[in-house]
Protein backbone atom coordinates (compact mmCIF):
# COMPACT_ATOMS: atom_id res chain seq x y z
CA UNK A 1 0.00 0.00 0.00
CA UNK A 2 1.00 3.54 -0.23
CA UNK A 3 2.81 5.66 2.22
CA UNK A 4 1.22 7.80 4.81
CA UNK A 5 -2.45 7.17 5.34
CA UNK A 6 -3.48 5.76 2.03
CA UNK A 7 -3.33 2.56 0.23
CA UNK A 8 -0.73 2.47 -2.56
CA UNK A 9 -2.21 2.40 -5.86
CA UNK A 10 -4.59 -0.18 -6.73
CA UNK A 11 -3.09 -2.67 -6.91
CA UNK A 12 -4.95 -7.09 -3.60
CA UNK A 13 -9.89 -18.03 2.26
CA UNK A 14 -10.50 -22.81 3.30
CA UNK A 15 -12.94 -26.62 5.75
CA UNK A 16 -10.54 -28.91 6.97
CA UNK A 17 -12.04 -31.75 8.83
CA UNK A 18 -13.86 -29.89 11.44
CA UNK A 19 -13.72 -26.16 11.57
CA UNK A 20 -11.39 -24.32 13.69
CA UNK A 21 -11.66 -22.69 16.93
CA UNK A 22 -10.12 -19.32 17.11
CA UNK A 23 -6.42 -19.68 17.41
CA UNK A 24 -5.08 -18.08 20.51
CA UNK A 25 -3.92 -14.55 20.15
CA UNK A 26 -0.68 -15.46 21.71
CA UNK A 27 1.32 -18.30 20.47
CA UNK A 28 2.38 -18.20 16.90
CA UNK A 29 2.22 -14.52 16.35
CA UNK A 30 5.61 -13.26 15.43
CA UNK A 31 6.83 -10.48 17.60
CA UNK A 32 9.02 -7.64 16.59
CA UNK A 33 11.97 -9.71 17.60
CA UNK A 34 11.43 -12.30 14.90
CA UNK A 35 10.36 -10.05 12.09
CA UNK A 36 11.94 -6.81 12.91
CA UNK A 37 10.40 -3.49 12.23
CA UNK A 38 11.33 -2.28 8.85
CA UNK A 39 10.48 -5.46 7.04
CA UNK A 40 9.59 -3.35 4.08
CA UNK A 41 13.13 -3.02 2.96
CA UNK A 42 13.52 -4.25 -0.55
CA UNK A 43 15.01 -7.68 -0.71
CA UNK A 44 18.41 -7.81 -2.27
CA UNK A 45 18.65 -8.03 -5.97
CA UNK A 46 15.40 -6.30 -6.72
CA UNK A 47 15.59 -4.79 -10.14
CA UNK A 48 13.41 -1.97 -11.25
CA UNK A 49 11.32 -2.00 -14.32
CA UNK A 50 12.12 1.53 -15.12
CA UNK A 51 9.19 2.93 -13.33
CA UNK A 52 6.72 0.20 -13.93
CA UNK A 53 4.09 2.28 -15.55
CA UNK A 54 0.55 0.99 -15.52
CA UNK A 55 -0.74 -0.36 -18.77
CA UNK A 56 -3.17 2.48 -18.96
CA UNK A 57 -0.59 5.09 -18.23
CA UNK A 58 -1.62 5.31 -14.61
CA UNK A 59 1.24 5.06 -12.21
CA UNK A 60 -0.29 5.65 -8.82
CA UNK A 61 2.74 5.65 -6.65
CA UNK A 62 1.88 5.44 -3.03
CA UNK A 63 -0.93 7.16 -1.41
CA UNK A 64 -3.89 5.34 -2.69
CA UNK A 65 -6.64 4.03 -0.61
CA UNK A 66 -9.84 3.63 -2.22
CA UNK A 67 -12.81 1.54 -1.81
CA UNK A 68 -15.43 1.62 -4.21
CA UNK A 69 -18.91 0.95 -4.55
CA UNK A 70 -21.43 1.31 -7.05
CA UNK A 71 -25.07 1.09 -6.34
CA UNK A 72 -26.36 1.19 -2.92
CA UNK A 73 -29.42 2.21 -1.23
CA UNK A 74 -29.25 4.98 1.19
CA UNK A 75 -28.75 3.45 4.52
CA UNK A 76 -27.43 0.29 3.07
CA UNK A 77 -30.71 -1.49 3.43
CA UNK A 78 -30.12 -5.13 2.81
CA UNK A 79 -31.11 -6.27 -0.63
CA UNK A 80 -32.24 -9.42 -2.27
CA UNK A 81 -32.98 -11.33 0.82
CA UNK A 82 -29.39 -11.58 1.79
CA UNK A 83 -30.21 -11.18 5.40
CA UNK A 84 -28.98 -13.77 7.78
CA UNK A 85 -29.83 -12.40 11.13
CA UNK A 86 -31.86 -14.68 13.24
CA UNK A 87 -35.45 -13.83 12.74
CA UNK A 88 -34.50 -11.28 10.16
CA UNK A 89 -34.43 -8.52 12.70
CA UNK A 90 -32.10 -5.86 11.55
CA UNK A 91 -30.19 -3.78 13.82
CA UNK A 92 -28.88 -0.40 13.99
CA UNK A 93 -25.64 -1.87 13.13
CA UNK A 94 -25.26 -2.54 9.66
CA UNK A 95 -24.82 -0.02 7.16
CA UNK A 96 -28.04 -0.22 7.04
CA UNK A 97 -29.67 -2.52 9.05
CA UNK A 98 -30.06 -5.67 7.34
CA UNK A 99 -33.62 -6.64 7.13
CA UNK A 100 -34.30 -10.12 6.13
CA UNK A 101 -37.91 -9.64 5.84
CA UNK A 102 -37.90 -5.97 5.83
CA UNK A 103 -38.13 -5.58 9.56
CA UNK A 104 -35.55 -3.12 10.63
CA UNK A 105 -35.94 -2.55 14.28
CA UNK A 106 -34.94 1.01 14.13
CA UNK A 107 -31.88 1.49 16.20
CA UNK A 108 -31.86 -1.71 18.17
CA UNK A 109 -28.64 -3.57 18.07
CA UNK A 110 -28.89 -6.47 15.66
CA UNK A 111 -28.74 -9.90 17.05
CA UNK A 112 -26.00 -10.77 14.68
CA UNK A 113 -23.54 -8.14 15.57
CA UNK A 114 -23.45 -8.60 19.25
CA UNK A 115 -20.10 -9.14 20.80
CA UNK A 116 -20.39 -12.83 21.53
CA UNK A 117 -19.98 -13.68 17.91
CA UNK A 118 -17.16 -11.29 17.58
CA UNK A 119 -14.95 -11.94 20.45
CA UNK A 120 -15.24 -15.35 21.93
CA UNK A 121 -12.83 -17.96 20.78
CA UNK A 122 -14.15 -21.34 19.90
CA UNK A 123 -13.33 -24.10 22.25
CA UNK A 124 -10.62 -26.51 21.38
CA UNK A 125 -8.42 -24.09 19.49
CA UNK A 126 -4.77 -24.71 20.15
CA UNK A 127 -2.52 -22.65 17.90
CA UNK A 128 -0.41 -24.75 15.60
CA UNK A 129 -1.85 -28.07 16.57
CA UNK A 130 -5.21 -28.01 14.90
CA UNK A 131 -8.35 -26.31 16.06
CA UNK A 132 -11.35 -28.46 16.72
CA UNK A 133 -14.12 -25.96 17.28
CA UNK A 134 -16.72 -25.77 14.53
CA UNK A 135 -17.92 -22.70 12.67
CA UNK A 136 -21.32 -21.36 13.74
CA UNK A 137 -24.14 -22.97 11.76
CA UNK A 138 -25.26 -21.11 8.66
CA UNK A 139 -22.08 -19.09 8.31
CA UNK A 140 -19.89 -18.98 5.18
CA UNK A 141 -17.23 -21.27 6.65
CA UNK A 142 -19.78 -23.78 7.96
CA UNK A 143 -21.23 -24.01 4.45
CA UNK A 144 -18.06 -23.96 2.35
CA UNK A 145 -15.30 -25.14 4.68
CA UNK A 146 -11.84 -25.67 3.22
CA UNK A 147 -11.28 -23.76 0.00
CA UNK A 148 -8.91 -24.72 -2.77
CA UNK A 149 -7.87 -23.63 -6.26
CA UNK A 150 -8.97 -25.74 -9.20
CA UNK A 151 -7.88 -24.37 -12.57
CA UNK A 152 -8.77 -20.70 -12.68
CA UNK A 153 -11.44 -20.91 -9.99
CA UNK A 154 -11.65 -21.07 -6.22
CA UNK A 155 -13.92 -23.90 -5.04
CA UNK A 156 -15.24 -25.04 -1.67
CA UNK A 157 -15.02 -28.35 0.17
CA UNK A 158 -17.69 -29.80 -2.13
CA UNK A 159 -16.05 -28.63 -5.34
CA UNK A 160 -18.55 -25.78 -5.77
CA UNK A 161 -17.19 -22.56 -7.26
CA UNK A 162 -17.29 -19.82 -4.64
CA UNK A 163 -16.82 -16.05 -4.89
CA UNK A 164 -16.51 -14.34 -1.51
CA UNK A 165 -17.42 -10.70 -0.92
CA UNK A 166 -16.42 -8.47 1.95
CA UNK A 167 -14.28 -5.59 3.14
CA UNK A 168 -10.63 -4.76 3.62
CA UNK A 169 -9.56 -3.32 6.96
CA UNK A 170 -7.20 -0.32 7.09
CA UNK A 171 -3.84 -0.34 8.88
CA UNK A 172 -2.39 3.08 8.09
CA UNK A 173 -3.72 5.01 11.08
CA UNK A 174 -6.01 4.80 14.09
CA UNK A 175 -9.02 5.77 12.00
CA UNK A 176 -8.70 2.25 10.59
CA UNK A 177 -7.00 0.20 13.30
CA UNK A 178 -9.69 1.22 15.80
CA UNK A 179 -11.89 -1.36 14.06
CA UNK A 180 -9.41 -4.19 14.69
CA UNK A 181 -11.54 -5.54 17.54
CA UNK A 182 -13.89 -8.47 18.06
CA UNK A 183 -17.07 -6.46 18.42
CA UNK A 184 -16.55 -4.56 15.15
CA UNK A 185 -15.77 -7.82 13.33
CA UNK A 186 -18.95 -9.37 14.72
CA UNK A 187 -21.02 -6.53 13.31
CA UNK A 188 -19.19 -6.55 9.97
CA UNK A 189 -19.90 -10.27 9.69
CA UNK A 190 -23.47 -10.44 10.93
CA UNK A 191 -24.95 -7.03 10.22
CA UNK A 192 -23.10 -6.05 7.07
CA UNK A 193 -22.85 -9.60 5.69
CA UNK A 194 -19.12 -9.65 5.05
CA UNK A 195 -18.24 -13.26 4.20
CA UNK A 196 -14.56 -12.34 4.24
CA UNK A 197 -12.33 -9.65 5.73
CA UNK A 198 -8.89 -8.68 4.50
CA UNK A 199 -6.60 -7.70 7.37
CA UNK A 200 -3.55 -5.60 6.44
CA UNK A 201 -0.50 -5.47 8.66
CA UNK A 202 2.35 -3.02 8.07
CA UNK A 203 5.76 -4.77 8.18
CA UNK A 204 7.32 -1.89 10.10
CA UNK A 205 4.61 -1.99 12.78
CA UNK A 206 4.62 -5.67 13.69
CA UNK A 207 5.08 -5.23 17.42
CA UNK A 208 1.94 -3.13 17.75
CA UNK A 209 -0.17 -4.52 14.92
CA UNK A 210 0.33 -8.27 15.23
CA UNK A 211 -1.95 -8.50 18.31
CA UNK A 212 -4.54 -6.38 16.50
CA UNK A 213 -4.40 -8.56 13.40
CA UNK A 214 -4.77 -11.72 15.47
CA UNK A 215 -7.75 -10.26 17.31
CA UNK A 216 -9.46 -9.78 13.94
CA UNK A 217 -8.53 -13.24 12.65
CA UNK A 218 -9.77 -14.84 15.86
CA UNK A 219 -13.05 -12.93 15.57
CA UNK A 220 -13.42 -13.99 11.94
CA UNK A 221 -13.05 -17.61 13.04
CA UNK A 222 -15.54 -17.15 15.86
CA UNK A 223 -18.04 -15.65 13.39
CA UNK A 224 -17.53 -18.31 10.73
CA UNK A 225 -16.16 -16.00 8.02
CA UNK A 226 -12.94 -16.07 6.02
CA UNK A 227 -9.87 -13.92 6.66
CA UNK A 228 -7.02 -12.74 4.44
CA UNK A 229 -3.80 -11.99 6.31
CA UNK A 230 -2.27 -9.23 4.19
CA UNK A 231 1.47 -8.39 4.30
CA UNK A 232 0.99 -4.75 3.35
CA UNK A 233 4.53 -4.01 2.27
CA UNK A 234 3.99 -2.02 -0.90
CA UNK A 235 6.85 -1.39 -3.31
CA UNK A 236 9.54 -3.28 -1.45
CA UNK A 237 9.25 -6.52 0.46
CA UNK A 238 11.75 -8.48 2.50
CA UNK A 239 11.35 -12.20 1.82
CA UNK A 240 13.12 -13.18 5.04
CA UNK A 241 10.94 -11.00 7.26
CA UNK A 242 7.79 -12.06 5.43
CA UNK A 243 8.76 -15.73 5.72
CA UNK A 244 9.23 -15.44 9.47
CA UNK A 245 5.92 -13.65 9.88
CA UNK A 246 3.90 -16.05 7.74
CA UNK A 247 5.50 -19.07 9.38
CA UNK A 248 4.13 -17.75 12.66
CA UNK A 249 0.70 -17.17 11.12
CA UNK A 250 0.68 -20.66 9.58
CA UNK A 251 1.59 -22.10 12.97
CA UNK A 252 -1.27 -20.24 14.62
CA UNK A 253 -3.91 -20.67 11.94
CA UNK A 254 -2.77 -23.35 9.50
CA UNK A 255 -5.30 -25.83 10.78
CA UNK A 256 -8.26 -23.52 10.33
CA UNK A 257 -10.20 -23.44 7.06
CA UNK A 258 -10.84 -19.72 7.51
CA UNK A 259 -7.47 -18.26 6.58
CA UNK A 260 -5.77 -17.14 3.35
CA UNK A 261 -2.32 -15.56 3.15
CA UNK A 262 -1.65 -12.52 0.92
CA UNK A 263 2.12 -12.43 0.96
CA UNK A 264 2.95 -9.22 -0.95
CA UNK A 265 0.55 -6.34 -1.39
CA UNK A 266 1.05 -4.34 -4.58
CA UNK A 267 4.57 -5.02 -5.83
CA UNK A 268 5.79 -2.10 -7.90
CA UNK A 269 9.01 -1.09 -9.59
CA UNK A 270 10.20 -4.69 -9.81
CA UNK A 271 10.01 -7.32 -12.52
CA UNK A 272 7.85 -10.43 -12.34
CA UNK A 273 10.91 -12.75 -12.10
CA UNK A 274 11.97 -10.90 -8.94
CA UNK A 275 8.44 -11.03 -7.52
CA UNK A 276 8.18 -14.71 -8.42
CA UNK A 277 11.41 -15.56 -6.58
CA UNK A 278 10.11 -13.76 -3.50
CA UNK A 279 6.82 -15.68 -3.69
CA UNK A 280 8.59 -19.03 -4.01
CA UNK A 281 10.63 -18.28 -0.89
CA UNK A 282 7.65 -17.27 1.26
CA UNK A 283 5.36 -19.99 -0.10
CA UNK A 284 7.91 -22.64 0.87
CA UNK A 285 7.95 -21.40 4.47
CA UNK A 286 4.15 -21.47 4.70
CA UNK A 287 3.81 -24.87 3.06
CA UNK A 288 6.25 -26.42 5.50
CA UNK A 289 3.58 -25.77 8.14
CA UNK A 290 0.28 -25.33 6.30
CA UNK A 291 -0.05 -27.57 3.23
CA UNK A 292 -3.32 -26.37 1.81
CA UNK A 293 -4.76 -22.99 2.78
CA UNK A 294 -4.86 -20.68 -0.22
CA UNK A 295 -1.91 -18.32 -0.72
CA UNK A 296 -2.55 -15.12 -2.68
CA UNK A 297 0.34 -13.91 -4.80
CA UNK A 298 0.92 -10.26 -5.66
CA UNK A 299 1.35 -9.30 -9.31
CA UNK A 300 3.36 -6.54 -11.08
CA UNK A 301 2.53 -2.85 -11.13
CA UNK A 302 0.44 -2.54 -7.99
CA UNK A 303 -1.35 -5.85 -8.59
CA UNK A 304 -2.59 -4.76 -12.00
CA UNK A 305 -0.82 -7.22 -14.30
CA UNK A 306 -1.75 -10.78 -13.37
CA UNK A 307 -1.32 -11.59 -17.06
CA UNK A 308 2.46 -11.34 -16.60
CA UNK A 309 2.30 -13.77 -13.70
CA UNK A 310 0.08 -16.12 -15.70
CA UNK A 311 2.70 -16.35 -18.43
CA UNK A 312 5.21 -17.72 -15.92
CA UNK A 313 3.29 -18.85 -12.81
CA UNK A 314 4.67 -20.16 -9.55
CA UNK A 315 4.68 -23.96 -9.82
CA UNK A 316 6.32 -24.94 -6.53
CA UNK A 317 3.00 -25.41 -4.75
CA UNK A 318 -0.72 -25.81 -5.28
CA UNK A 319 -3.69 -23.76 -4.05
CA UNK A 320 -2.19 -20.52 -5.28
CA UNK A 321 -4.27 -17.62 -6.58
CA UNK A 322 -3.15 -14.23 -7.87
CA UNK A 323 -4.23 -10.75 -6.86
CA UNK A 324 -5.66 -7.90 -8.89
CA UNK A 325 -6.49 -4.38 -7.70
CA UNK A 326 -8.47 -1.60 -9.35
CA UNK A 327 -10.00 1.77 -8.56
CA UNK A 328 -12.88 2.45 -10.92
CA UNK A 329 -12.35 6.16 -11.52
CA UNK A 330 -8.63 5.63 -12.24
CA UNK A 331 -8.65 2.20 -13.85
CA UNK A 332 -11.27 1.80 -16.50
CA UNK A 333 -12.26 -1.70 -17.41
CA UNK A 334 -11.42 -1.24 -21.08
CA UNK A 335 -7.79 -0.55 -20.18
CA UNK A 336 -7.21 -2.97 -17.30
CA UNK A 337 -9.87 -5.66 -17.70
CA UNK A 338 -7.95 -7.42 -20.50
CA UNK A 339 -5.11 -8.13 -18.05
CA UNK A 340 -7.49 -10.20 -15.95
CA UNK A 341 -9.13 -11.84 -18.97
CA UNK A 342 -5.73 -12.96 -20.26
CA UNK A 343 -4.75 -14.30 -16.85
CA UNK A 344 -7.94 -16.34 -16.55
CA UNK A 345 -7.50 -17.67 -20.07
CA UNK A 346 -3.99 -18.79 -19.15
CA UNK A 347 -5.46 -20.81 -16.30
CA UNK A 348 -4.70 -18.95 -13.06
CA UNK A 349 -7.24 -18.03 -10.38
CA UNK A 350 -7.78 -14.38 -9.46
CA UNK A 351 -8.96 -12.70 -6.25
CA UNK A 352 -9.49 -8.94 -6.14
CA UNK A 353 -8.20 -8.21 -2.65
CA UNK A 354 -8.57 -4.45 -3.04
CA UNK A 355 -10.80 -2.20 -5.12
CA UNK A 356 -12.68 1.05 -4.96
CA UNK A 357 -15.14 3.18 -6.88
CA UNK A 358 -13.05 6.33 -6.50
CA UNK A 359 -9.58 7.32 -7.68
CA UNK A 360 -6.52 5.33 -6.65
CA UNK A 361 -5.68 8.05 -4.12
CA UNK A 362 -8.72 7.03 -2.11
CA UNK A 363 -10.39 10.34 -2.87
CA UNK A 364 -11.97 12.10 -5.80
CA UNK A 365 -15.01 11.21 -7.83
CA UNK A 366 -16.99 8.10 -7.02
CA UNK A 367 -17.60 6.43 -10.40
CA UNK A 368 -20.63 4.22 -9.83
CA UNK A 369 -21.05 3.38 -13.52
CA UNK A 370 -17.50 2.15 -14.03
CA UNK A 371 -17.57 0.27 -10.75
CA UNK A 372 -20.71 -1.56 -11.83
CA UNK A 373 -18.95 -2.55 -15.04
CA UNK A 374 -16.18 -4.10 -12.96
CA UNK A 375 -18.65 -5.82 -10.64
CA UNK A 376 -20.50 -7.31 -13.60
CA UNK A 377 -17.23 -8.72 -14.90
CA UNK A 378 -16.23 -10.15 -11.52
CA UNK A 379 -19.67 -11.72 -11.07
CA UNK A 380 -19.58 -13.28 -14.52
CA UNK A 381 -16.19 -14.83 -13.81
CA UNK A 382 -16.86 -15.84 -10.18
CA UNK A 383 -14.11 -13.63 -8.80
CA UNK A 384 -14.25 -12.70 -5.13
CA UNK A 385 -13.38 -9.22 -3.90
CA UNK A 386 -12.75 -7.14 -0.78
CA UNK A 387 -13.42 -3.40 -0.82
CA UNK A 388 -11.07 -0.72 0.51
CA UNK A 389 -11.90 0.12 3.29
CA UNK A 390 -13.11 -0.02 6.90
CA UNK A 391 -12.06 3.41 8.13
CA UNK A 392 -13.25 6.87 9.23
CA UNK A 393 -10.58 9.17 7.82
CA UNK A 394 -12.88 11.24 5.66
CA UNK A 395 -11.66 9.88 2.32
CA UNK A 396 -14.07 8.94 -0.45
CA UNK A 397 -13.04 5.33 0.05
CA UNK A 398 -14.06 5.18 3.73
CA UNK A 399 -17.30 3.30 4.39
CA UNK A 400 -17.80 4.96 7.76
CA UNK A 401 -18.29 8.60 8.64
CA UNK A 402 -15.84 10.11 11.10
CA UNK A 403 -18.33 9.81 13.96
CA UNK A 404 -18.95 6.05 13.63
CA UNK A 405 -18.41 3.86 16.67
CA UNK A 406 -15.22 1.80 16.63
CA UNK A 407 -17.07 -1.24 17.99
CA UNK A 408 -20.49 -0.91 16.39
CA UNK A 409 -23.33 -1.37 16.04
CA UNK A 410 -23.84 1.21 13.31
CA UNK A 411 -26.91 2.90 11.89
CA UNK A 412 -27.43 4.20 8.39
CA UNK A 413 -26.37 7.60 9.70
CA UNK A 414 -22.86 6.18 10.25
CA UNK A 415 -22.40 5.04 6.65
CA UNK A 416 -20.87 7.24 3.96
CA UNK A 417 -22.84 7.91 0.81
CA UNK A 418 -22.51 7.11 -2.02
CA UNK A 419 -19.46 4.96 -1.31
CA UNK A 420 -20.42 3.13 1.87
CA UNK A 421 -24.07 2.58 1.06
CA UNK A 422 -23.29 1.46 -2.48
CA UNK A 423 -20.52 -0.97 -1.58
CA UNK A 424 -22.30 -2.46 1.41
CA UNK A 425 -25.47 -2.89 -0.62
CA UNK A 426 -23.49 -4.90 -3.18
CA UNK A 427 -21.85 -7.05 -0.50
CA UNK A 428 -25.16 -7.72 1.20
CA UNK A 429 -26.83 -8.64 -2.09
CA UNK A 430 -24.36 -11.52 -2.41
CA UNK A 431 -24.69 -12.98 1.05
CA UNK A 432 -27.81 -15.14 0.67
CA UNK A 433 -26.21 -17.07 -2.19
CA UNK A 434 -22.97 -17.36 -0.23
CA UNK A 435 -24.57 -19.18 2.68
CA UNK A 436 -26.95 -21.26 0.58
CA UNK A 437 -26.20 -25.01 0.98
Amino acid sequence: MGTGGANPATGGTPGRAGNTGAAGVSGGASSEGGIGAGGVSTSGGVTTEGGAADSGGVTESGGKTGTGGATGSSGGVKTSGGATTSGGVTGSAGAGGKSAGGTAAGGTAPTGGSKPAGGTTSVGGTPGTGNTGSAPSGTPVSVHGQLKVVGNQIVDQNGKVIALHGMSMYAWNTQGTQFYNASAVGHLAKDLDCAILRIPILPNSLSTQTPLLQAVVDACIANGIYAIIDWHSGAGADASAASTFFASMATAYGNTPNVMYEIWNEPSGVTWPTIKTYHETVVAKIRAIDPDNIILLGTPNWDQQPNLAAADPVTTSTNLAYTFHFYAYTHHFTSFGPNVTKALAAGIAIFVTEYGGCASTGNGTFDATELQTWWDFLDTNNIGCTNWSVETNGETSAIFKTTASKTGPWTTADITDPDGTTVLNYIQSKYAATVAP
